[in-house]
């Protein structure tokens, strides 16, 4: 199955002084599988094209990073959504902060979506909500 990368980039300053903590106009997503059909990059609602066969399914890896690193730091925090609530990928966290998981096999063809936990400059809880766009 392929392995997929994903990197969103936060703008901190702005993002840390969003209302309710939601901060999808101030995240910026791109992954490895446009050619894939991967949609949405460049934006919040990246959709991230995967497969899920009855061989196993693909592994992602996310990263975040801020606009301005050396004056900001954003880590994930954890993820939420219906692609935990359904258990079609349960990520974890690798030793150099980035995230990762397998799509389970035989999944359904759908979008499923999914919330991303992020903390900016200490300070946790930040969200947005990008998309799995699951075929076989």
């Amino acid at each position: 199955m392929e392995t997929i990368y994903i990197m969103v980039v936060i703008d901190a300053l702005a993002a840390a002084a969003a209302p309710g903590k939601r901060i999808d106009d101030f995240v910026y997503m791109v992954d490895t599988n446009k050619k894939g059909g991967s949609t949405g990059e460049g934006t919040d609602e990246l959709v991230t094209a995967c497969q899920s066969t009855n061989q196993g399914g693909s592994t992602i890896f996310w990263d975040v990073t801020a606009i301005a690193p050396s004056n900001n730091k954003v880590e994930i925090q954890s993820f939420d959504g219906n692609m935990i609530s359904q258990r079609a990928l349960l990520p974890g966290r690798n030793p150099n902060g980035s995230w990762s998981g397998n799509l389970q096999s035989n999944l359904p063809a759908e979008n499923i979506q999914y919330s991303m936990v992020v903390s900016i400059n200490g300070v946790p809880g930040y969200t947005f909500d990008p998309f799995l766009k699951v075929s076989n």
